[in-house]
């Protein structure tokens, strides 16, 4: 069926993304069953994964305006930090899923689906009853949930354990919450004038009496009688 299908299409390989079903296809109407359904599958799984991503978009945005309340403590902020940080993970690897996975299947899907639907206008083979249309559904549904486990394998995404500090990312988490703190202007010190009162204490003059010299009386003469 799949040399059949190269044929057809006029291409050497087939996408990875298209060859189990045509492998698991008896004919091309199966195989155009089948990539209708898996195309299914993928656009529901794609508007999931997108819901999913406004979800924790908003949860991000509360944990951060919790975060940049002061009246939480420190343990509190580091906390949050970390739980955004796993929501940020998660949000780049369903945005991984949706532009590597998804939309590249879709694309493929598409593709491979208007090509058979030409090339299957331009014949009279009939379309398969309910039933057989029925059993290649769930053969699609078996065949893309293989496909998907062995991609998430392949690509599992390995998480790193927390530590007891808080390492760049969440760093970087916790200055976001760090609201800009107007600088107050400091109030002008008024200065207390305090008159100061000087104490005139008045000052007496000790009236220094200055002392004559006393002179020494000289001894009287003592008169000899001759």
């Amino acid at each position: 069926m799949l040399d059949k299908i190269r044929k057809m299409l006029g291409v050497k390989d087939l996408p990875e993304e298209v060859t189990p079903l045509y492998r698991g296809a008896r004919n091309e109407r199966e195989a155009l069953v089948l990539l209708k359904e898996a195309r299914r599958r993928d656009e529901s799984r794609r508007r999931r994964a997108m819901a999913d991503l406004e979800e924790l978009d908003r949860a991000e945005e509360e944990l951060l305006e919790e975060g940049k309340s002061e009246t939480i403590s420190e343990s509190r902020k580091l906390m949050l930090a970390r739980r955004i940080k796993e929501i940020r993970w998660k949000m780049q690897e369903l945005n991984n899923r949706i532009e590597n996975i998804y939309n590249k299947r879709l694309k493929v899907l598409n593709e491979h689906v208007a090509s058979l639907e030409t090339i299957l206008e331009l014949t009279s083979e009939a379309l398969p009853d309910k039933k057989t249309m029925e059993d290649m559904a769930i053969k699609a549904k078996q065949l893309l949930e293989d496909l998907e486990k062995t991609k998430e394998l392949a690509e599992g995404i390995a998480l790193a354990p927390e530590t007891a500090q808080p390492d760049d990312e969440e760093k970087e988490i916790l200055r976001e919450m760090e609201r800009p703190v107007a600088e107050a202007e400091p109030e002008p010190v008024r200065e207390k004038t305090v008159e100061k009162k000087e104490e005139v204490r008045p000052v007496k003059e000790k009236e220094r009496k200055t002392e004559a010299p006393t002179r020494e009386k000289e001894p009287p003469e003592i008169m000899f009688e001759e």
